[in-house]
């Protein structure tokens, strides 16, 4: 296609500020409006036309600037030194790039699909929600109009109990890379090959195919001894111990073939059968040994071998022990898959959406599928090359390669930019969706589907019976998948048949693998059959692979680190800002140019020069400050904090215009600045309403806007200190923007550094920048040599924009580097605590100026601002701003899926403890649901409830839609001495109702209130010194009300209260009740937050010690239950294996249920996780039904499993009681009453609505 040719056009369209004829006919028409009468010649020479031709020319100077590329006018001017790789484009502009600004944390099953293939270890993946009858739930019903949640069913049958499964659980299956030397590492097959000669020294391959049986669930001791012993498996100078314990055709015979003739007739007679073998594996010698029994043999060989081979040679090919034998190669096979699968969920946790975990990541099980056909061929055809591209073909049918893509080739292909950078950041390149879709799983494999391929295939004429089968993970044949007949909706299947000519099913979530080892391929030329020589055919195959992969390319391991990503476009760097006088550009008669007037010329002739001279300098001043603003464009839009302009102006000189200085007063003291010229410009409140609206307008871009929140903080704070704080506020979200953006809907890292501010959700940052709180992070650098030891001793905390807010010591001397940044995070985190507490600033006096401290209990400094303070006022925001902020960032966002029971019997969140259960619409409170737990006692939302109501709007509508946020505003006070409190007004009322003085009179009105008073001081001085240390402890009601009985029967007594009242022991008990329940409810509200938060932190390191994923408790039982059925030999039927997944489920329940007694026996009695001791568990007997005949250990295993099992679970479950129980019972604050309040003779304090005992402000003195 011919392309357009470049023309200059003869008669141009100019916008009108560039047409200068145009300037001139408008400039004159007004003249003629204002001026006719007196001024009548516009030709010319007229000297007035020509200043007005000049300025028209100026002002089309600056509209050809303003209309130059948009690129260019932002264009910095480039550094005179070697510029810096990594200097940006457009510094300070809100110019994020696609990969910034398109990419989002991994959202779909395809997102996470993409996120997992790009990982070097893994080609394929699917994830899917968690489906699997077996897995844990419990039941939930309700019972006289209360919710009850149990692990098992109630023993009434009109109950109607609910079978609960929380929801947002994944199943993650991965298909792995295959290992070069290893090969495939999705099945548990070794290929063992080795060659034996003749006498002709003719070679003859053999090929022993060992499967190797699932035996990680029922010896899951042992499965973890192979792990614990990783690297010794990779160390040959210390190799482990292997040993061959058998070789038969039975699994059950536990002796080997004679090593005698007729063992060796036996072998040979059975040369095509399967053959089992079992091992046994010493990683450390003398510890603990691993045993591997009937891994099924199937051999590969002509008949020479057969005839030639004996029971010991065998043998001992299969007992090979180097590190090229198969049991050695099996192990490190074994491992290779453990440690990619360990990668995924990295990965997987690394990136994890709010509200949703992943309960099970594995490999894919791998179901082998022979093909065999006759294959009619073209007479010059080549078989070796055909027979190679068949097995090609169909191994891409059945599993498609899921391909990298770079991003010029998706774009030359004509895809929309939003649609390649639409998912996670990948290292790798793209993936089209068109291909992941091709690559899900197969349920069935059609032979129709096959042969089209086939039929593709140069050379191929005809195939002729094509059959599949597919085999077991033994390698026998299954039965009953084949070419199934359509009954109404469903299919039926011939037991009997195994072979497909036209559908083959897959077992669910397994993966069809052509099985090469048992297809067979016949040619025809002109009916002549031929069999292709395979050891070509394989090499040809391996060509064919090569030729067809798309290897993943590391971007960042390529020259150009940002090939994958669309940068702004570079413009050229232009003088902006160059200026020529107007007045140089007039005749030279005129005598104000450079070269002035002649030296002859008379005073006269001087004065109207420098009359005409001053006269234009305003307009050199307008057109100066029009061409500053254009230079300055960049700066309009800029998140620099530093920017203090929106009108610019230009502060000419004597260089710049010859005889300014004797036009001007430049004097710095009384003439113009470039200071006081700015001032002229713009004001301070004009510049900060201008900023604010450049702001707005950048936010808009991205569809965010301040706008109640700034009203809000109008009212609050004033406009003047509002629009300033506006200003921080709009910049520290908009450089956050990518970050807040692409990770609003991303979780924490379970098994990160739970201490690491930054391990955070990325809701969390993003409604903390909303709500105004500056963006501040944590850093420091390591000290000492490179290998060690590693030395911490400053910290920073700092915002974006580098400006240091606290600087101080820290104390971090380690060996390993891990340790000490997770030594450093942590006291971090205990100078946050310390943060939070205003009695821990000080201001103090220095070099005449003040300085902003922050120190310990102990008076130790923990930090300090870097900066002095003029005046004692101006430390005051400061201070405020670091309470606030390190207040907001100790909050708490907890998702209640995590807090799901994980086994039966673990903690289950307190029922009825979100409303009322009344209509058990409560069953469910893990799925979807989250509770932000706010810091109540900050300003502003402590006071300013339309302030807190702003901010529950903002978490709610940020909130992702499909999930229910709880916000709770929480306290973090002790107890608070309040002569005011109702429960002072009860006491009157009991002592006035019930008490009698010692005269035998009932006390009066005033009596009574004094008598109350003195009651309730008392109590308040004993309980003050009992709950001093007790902080952070977790209390039950039960062993709080134990505990507070007896302190207060202990140190009070009734004749210590001086009281006009007789308090007689009946009367004392009441008041002894009363007491006890209301310091019970003190205790349990006191120290919200701190206690919350400790139970919260103790629980995430318990729980992130544990991999969840790999707790197959369910199929461990099932699978020990399984291998322990008397006569099993065959496989179990489908109706067989569901009775022993009902018998695991029920043996679990009773010992979850034993287990759910035991620990709430412990909570309730107040024992602290250190007193607890397992060996006080007394499960009921397990219980194995009458189905099924197991044998004698079978009790032994299973009891050895869950009793290891439960115990370490103790701690987990323990911390997760305290969690739920915290959670349920966490309540907002609202504003202390005022002293009015209780002088009224108010009974309820009604600003205390829906608030605790504890929790609230002191109160405030009207």
């Amino acid at each position: 296609m011919s392309q357009q040719p470049l023309i200059i056009p003869k008669q141009p369209v100019l916008k009108p500020a560039q047409d200068f004829f145009q300037l001139r006919r408008e400039g004159i028409g007004f003249i003629e409006q204002m001026g006719s009468r007196f001024w009548t010649d516009y030709n010319l020479h007229d000297s007035g036309i020509t200043l007005h031709e000049s300025l028209c020319y100026a002002l089309t100077d600056v509209a050809y600037r303003i209309g130059w590329d948009i690129k260019d006018i932002l264009t910095t001017e480039p550094p005179t030194t070697p510029p810096d790789p990594s200097r940006q484009l457009y510094p300070d502009q809100a110019f994020f790039t696609a990969r910034e600004i398109l990419t989002i944390n991994p959202c779909t099953p395809d997102d996470f699909r993409r996120l997992l293939i790009d990982l070097d270890q893994i080609r394929n993946a699917w994830i899917s929600s968690k489906k699997c009858a077996c897995d844990l739930h419990y039941y939930a019903w309700c019972e006289k109009d209360q919710l009850t949640l149990s692990y098992q069913k109630p023993t009434d049958p009109l109950l109607q109990p609910v079978q609960v499964d929380p929801t947002g659980l994944y199943e993650v299956l991965l298909e792995l890379e295959a290992d070069p030397e290893l090969g495939d590492l999705n099945d548990r097959k070794i290929e063992y090959a080795y060659a034996i000669f003749d006498d002709d020294g003719e070679r003859h391959p053999v090929k022993l195919e060992l499967r190797f049986p699932n035996w990680e669930l029922q010896q899951w001791d042992e499965w973890d001894v192979l792990l614990k012993n990783k690297a010794v498996f990779a160390d040959e100078t210390n190799p482990p111990t292997f040993k061959l314990l058998k070789f038969n055709r039975s699994k059950t015979d536990s002796t080997s073939f004679d090593q005698t003739p007729a063992g060796n007739k036996l072998l040979q007679n059975n040369w095509r059968s399967l053959f089992y073998a079992s091992y046994e594996i010493e990683p450390v010698a003398g510890g603990k040994t691993i045993t591997i029994e009937n891994v099924s043999v199937r051999i590969y060989s002509d008949t020479f071998v057969k005839n030639q081979a004996t029971v010991a040679d065998l043998m001992n090919q299969l007992g090979n022990s180097t590190p090229t034998g198969a049991i050695w190669r099996y192990c490190r096979k074994l491992l290779n898959v453990a440690e990619s699968v360990k990668a995924a969920k990295r990965a997987l946790q690394c990136f994890r959406n709010l509200d949703e975990d992943f309960c099970r990541v594995k490999g894919v099980e791998v179901e082998d599928v022979s093909v065999c056909a006759d294959v009619e061929v073209r007479p010059d055809a080549d078989i070796e090359r055909i027979q190679a591209e068949i097995w090609f073909q169909i191994d891409q049918y059945m599993n498609p390669p899921v391909l990298f893509y770079s991003l010029k080739e998706l774009m030359d292909n004509g895809e929309a930019v939003e649609d390649i950078f639409n998912g996670p950041k990948l290292k790798n390149g793209f993936i089209k969706s068109d291909d992941l879709a091709a690559a899900q799983l197969k349920t069935v494999l059609r032979t129709s589907d096959i042969i089209n391929r086939l039929m593709d295939i140069e050379g191929v004429v005809a195939v002729n019976d094509l059959m599949l089968a597919k085999y077991d993970s033994e390698g026998n044949v299954v039965k009953g998948a084949a070419d199934p007949t359509q009954v109404g909706t469903s299919l039926n299947f011939d037991a009997n048949k195994s072979s497909a000519r036209w559908q083959l099913f897959m077992s669910s979530q397994h993966q069809p693998r052509l099985y090469f080892n048992q297809s067979n391929f016949l040619f025809y030329k002109n009916g002549l059959p031929f069999q292709p020589r395979l050891d070509e055919a394989s090499d040809t195959l391996t060509q064919l692979r090569g030729e067809a992969e798309q290897p993943k390319f590391n971007i960042s391991t390529t020259d150009d680190s940002v090939g994958e990503d669309l940068l702004p476009p570079a413009g050229t760097y232009r003088r902006l800002d160059d200026y020529f006088p107007v007045q140089y550009t007039l005749p030279v008669t005129y005598g104000i140019g450079p070269e002035g007037l002649p030296a002859r010329s008379t005073p006269l002739r001087k004065a109207q020069a420098k009359q005409l001279k001053a006269y234009l300098m305003v307009f050199e001043q307008l057109l100066g400050n029009a061409f500053a603003q254009v230079t300055n464009t960049a700066s309009l839009f800029s998140l620099n904090p530093a920017s203090n302009q929106t009108y610019f102006s230009r502060l000419f000189g004597e260089d710049d215009i010859q005889g300014w200085d004797e036009l001007v007063n430049t004097d710095p003291a009384t003439g113009l600045t470039a200071a006081t010229l700015q001032s002229m410009v713009e004001t301070v409140p004009e510049f900060e309403e201008r900023r604010n609206r450049f702001l707005d307008h950048l936010m808009a871009r991205f569809g965010e806007q301040f706008g109640d929140y700034a009203f809000l903080l109008t009212n609050l704070q004033g406009e003047q200190v509002a629009q300033e704080h506006l200003i921080g506020d709009k910049i520290s979200f908009l450089k956050a923007y990518p970050t807040i953006s692409h990770d609003r809907g991303r979780a924490f890292n379970q098994q990160k550094n739970l201490t690491d501010p930054a391990n955070v959700p990325g809701l969390k940052r993003r409604i903390s920048l909303l709500l105004g709180y500056p963006d501040l992070t944590f850093s420091w650098a390591f000290s000492g040599p490179a290998e060690g030891p590693f030395i911490i001793d400053h910290y920073q905390l700092k915002d974006k924009n580098n400006t240091v807010w606290l600087e101080g010591p820290l104390a971090v001397n380690e060996a390993l580097k891990e340790e000490a940044t997770r030594k450093a995070w942590q006291q971090f985190r205990d100078i946050l605590k310390r943060m939070i507490q205003p009695d821990a600033y000080q201001r103090t006096a220095e070099s005449g100026q003040f300085r902003l401290t922050v120190t310990a209990d102990n008076g130790d400094l923990l930090g300090q601002y870097p900066n002095l303070f003029t005046t004692e006022a101006e430390v005051q925001p400061i201070e405020t701003e670091l309470v606030n902020w390190s207040s907001n960032e100790r909050a708490i966002l907890a998702e209640h899926l995590l807090l799901r029971p994980k086994f039966p019997g673990d903690a289950l969140y307190p029922a009825c403890a979100e409303g009322d259960c009344g209509t058990c619409g409560d069953e469910d409170p893990y799925s979807f649901r989250l509770t932000f737990v706010m810091p109540g006692w900050i300003e502003p939302f402590s006071e300013n409830m339309e302030m807190r109501r702003f901010a529950n709007t903002t978490i709610q509508q940020e909130t992702p839609s499909h999930l229910l946020p709880k916000i709770c505003w929480i306290g973090n006070d002790g107890f608070i001495e309040n002569p005011c409190d109702p429960v002072i007004t009860k006491l009157a009322d009991l002592l006035e109702t019930t008490g009698k003085t010692a005269g035998g009179t009932r006390p009066s009105e005033q009596e009574a209130c004094t008598c109350a008073q003195a009651i309730y001081a008392a109590f308040s001085k004993v309980f003050h010194a009992w709950y001093a240390d007790k902080t952070l402890l977790f209390f039950h009601a039960d062993s709080l009300k134990t505990a507070l009985t007896t302190v207060f029967t202990t140190n009070l007594k009734a004749a210590d209260i001086a009281c006009t009242t007789v308090l007689e022991d009946a009367l004392w008990a009441d008041v002894l009740g009363m007491m006890v329940t209301y310091f019970q409810q003190i205790a349990l509200s006191g120290w919200q937050f701190e206690r919350f938060e400790n139970v919260w932190q103790a629980w995430l390191g318990a729980n992130a010690a544990i991999d969840w994923t790999e707790q197959h408790l369910q199929e461990n039982v099932e699978a020990i239950l399984t291998s322990n059925v008397v006569g099993s030999g065959a496989s179990l039927s489908r109706d067989q294996q569901a009775k022993l997944c009902q018998r695991a489920t029920a043996i679990l329940s009773n010992y979850g249920m034993d287990f759910y007694a035991w620990m709430a026996g412990n909570i309730r009695s107040g024992l602290a996780f250190s007193e607890l001791d397992f060996s006080t568990f007394a499960p009921r007997a397990l219980q194995l039904g009458t189905d099924f005949t197991f044998t004698a250990n079978t009790v032994t295993a299973l009891s050895a499993l869950l009793s290891e099992r439960y115990a370490s679970y103790m701690e987990v479950s323990y911390r997760l009681w305290m969690v739920v129980d915290l959670l349920s019972k966490l309540r907002n604050t609202y504003p202390g009453a005022t002293l009015h309040d209780c002088d009224d003779g108010s009974d309820q304090n009604p600003v205390r609505l829906g608030s605790t005992a504890l929790g609230n402000y002191p109160i405030k003195k009207s």
